[in-house]
């Protein structure tokens, strides 16, 4: 067999690692008619998503490092575990963006020099999937690693890592994702004992930024890593965590600690009474917060076969290197936790798509290695399939959540007085991001107290109690969702059935959710009902005859999701 030409052998990986950042990139924008909807507004995927650009609103208007949220938990607040870096960098995006769109449309004939902001949050996560990617290929070709084009692969088209990174997620789970790679890589360079000690001065200042930063960014999912890191050193080889070589690490963690510290301050609490007492209900309805079933078919879709063939590979290959026991470690924890909550999903592909190079080579034959990896990725296919091409109840469901969307925000429009509102939680972050009006509840638990309040509100019958939570809340307008209907039962309102899943007791027969939504002439003398007219979702079309408009004669009314009330004070 001839030789490979010489400019091909050149060139030949970098047009592979192109068209796998393409690929990155491309799957992460697989939602794109979610995010950007046909009247050129840009959206996001939860309610999270628009707190987090909240705070990076509130950094563009100067306020650099924000340590409490006005705009849930109205009035008392918030102190939020969000911090800072996540904030700049979507900040950052965003001057990139307007010089950006300023070059490619000069004119300014665009819709998007407007929603800058709006298109930095969109952009982000996919972008730091693609850093990550980058970083990956680089990191495996620096430790001459078989089957980087494979491992890329995998963190290309893993849908929970797609999830995780996705257009119009402004989430820190992308950065942490990204931060933790690049942790976890260059611990794994360390641990390599042929490692030369300038290279190990570089990777140890690399890995001690990163655990820095992710740290800063959450006390939660990067200290489990680091703590294993460690431990993985502990067993394995103590002197990449005390020798002289390494003292760059701590260094340059201790340094990013003390910054965070400083700018940030220390942001962890106990949880109080109504956390304690409540949160456990609440989190039943988060869905990232559920348990996975091993024998259903999403861990299939999410991991493909890797995460029964890892354990084993893994196994063997720690035979040969040790470094290959931490990863099995890794791997073992990150599934169990999975089990447990499926948000560390993303941190189980995580740990996969960096083990694989490691699980191919334990079947000694390259060829093998390559057919097999291929294998264990076939099922990642059928997810794809149904991401792709979803079914017609799947696409009317996307129909009608951009439908609801449209109208929060025209609700939101309408808020122009100042005011609190109060709404169903999962849909408070994003009218207090466009109205700029802050909400009672929200989506994080540290608004669990206005949550809970919501959902008496929501479920009581006695309209004194409605009065109470309204006057001590100080709310100005209450907004109701009378499209949302359980999916079990068509007749309850999903204001209702999820208010009453928090609050742990029955729905009554009419709880004031249901009369508001239903019934607007039932309302109390507290809460006026802000007509269809008010709002500008009537339009009058008059007769014409012989050139001249006579007497109005049709009225047409656009769709109408949401009721809108005004509270009056005087009547509380």
């Amino acid at each position: 067999m001839s030789a490979m030409h010489p400019v091909l052998k050149r060139w030949l990986p970098r047009l592979v690692l192109l068209a796998l950042l393409v690929l990155t990139f491309a799957a992460r924008c697989y939602n794109s008619a979610d995010v950007f909807h046909a009247d050129g507004r840009i959206y996001f995927l939860e309610g999270d998503c628009y707190s987090r650009m909240t705070r990076v609103k509130m950094v563009c208007e100067g306020q650099m490092v924000i340590r409490h949220h006005d705009f849930e938990n109205w009035p008392q607040g918030t102190t939020p575990h969000t911090t800072a870096p996540f904030d700049w960098l979507i900040a950052g995006l965003k001057c990139v963006t307007e010089a950006g769109l300023r070059i490619v449309d000069w004119k300014g004939e665009s819709r998007m020099h407007g929603q800058s902001l709006d298109l930095a949050g969109a952009l982000i996560s996919p972008l730091l999937a693609v850093a990550t990617a980058l970083w990956l290929w680089c990191w495996a070709g620096w430790m001459r690693l078989p089957f980087r084009p494979l491992m890329l692969l995998f963190f290309a088209l893993s849908p929970i890592l797609v999830q995780g990174m996705e257009l119009g997620r402004p989430d820190h789970q992308s950065l942490l994702i990204f931060l933790l790679g690049v942790a976890v890589c260059a611990e794994l360079a360390l641990a390599d004992l042929g490692t030369p000690a300038r290279l190990a001065r570089r990777w140890a200042i690399v890995a001690g930024v990163a655990w820095g930063i992710a740290l800063w960014v959450s006390l939660y999912e990067p200290l489990l890593f680091f703590a294993g890191a460690v431990g993985r050193h502990v067993l394995f080889n103590r002197t990449a965590l005390i020798a002289r070589a390494v003292r760059g690490r701590w260094i340059a963690l201790g340094a990013v600690i003390l910054m965070a510290l400083f700018l940030d301050g220390w942001r962890l609490s106990l949880p109080d009474a109504t956390l304690r007492g409540h949160f456990a209900a609440w989190s039943r309805t988060i869905s990232e917060l559920m348990s996975l079933d091993l024998l259903g078919n999403r861990v299939w879709h999410w991991f493909g076969a890797l995460w029964l063939f890892a354990p084993v590979a893994l196994w063997f290959a720690g035979r040969i290197d040790s470094r290959a026991r931490g990863l099995l470690l890794l791997v073992l924890t990150m599934l169990c936790l999975t089990v447990w909550q499926m948000r560390w999903g993303y941190y189980l592909a995580l740990a996969l798509t960096v083990s694989l190079p490691w699980q191919l080579a334990s079947l000694r034959i390259h060829w093998a290695g390559w057919v097999a990896g291929i294998l264990a990725m076939v099922p990642l296919t059928f997810a794809w399939s149904g991401m792709l091409h979803p079914s017609e109840e799947e696409r009317e469901l996307r129909v009608w959540r951009r439908s609801v969307q449209d109208e929060w925000r025209r609700v939101a429009a309408f808020m122009r007085e100042p005011g609190a509102f109060l709404a169903p939680w999962w849909a408070s972050p994003q009218i207090a991001y466009w109205s700029g009006q802050p909400g009672v509840s929200g989506t994080s638990h540290q608004s669990l107290a206005g949550i809970l309040d919501s959902a008496r509100f929501f479920l009581t019958e006695n309209p004194a109690e409605a009065a109470a939570i309204l006057r001590e809340r100080r709310v100005r307008y209450v907004l109701l969702d009378d499209l949302s209907h359980t999916s079990t039962n068509l007749s309850e309102l999903l204001m209702v059935s999820n208010s009453a899943k928090i609050l742990e007791r029955k729905a009554p027969p009419e709880p004031f959710a249901k009369v508001l939504a239903e019934s607007p002439r039932q309302a109390p003398p507290f809460l006026r009902y802000v007509t269809p007219a008010e709002r500008g979702l009537v339009h009058t079309m008059g007769r014409v005859k012989d050139g001249k408009i006579e007497e109005t004669s049709v009225k047409l009314f656009e769709p109408q999701y949401h009721q809108i009330y005004l509270v009056l004070p005087e009547k509380l």
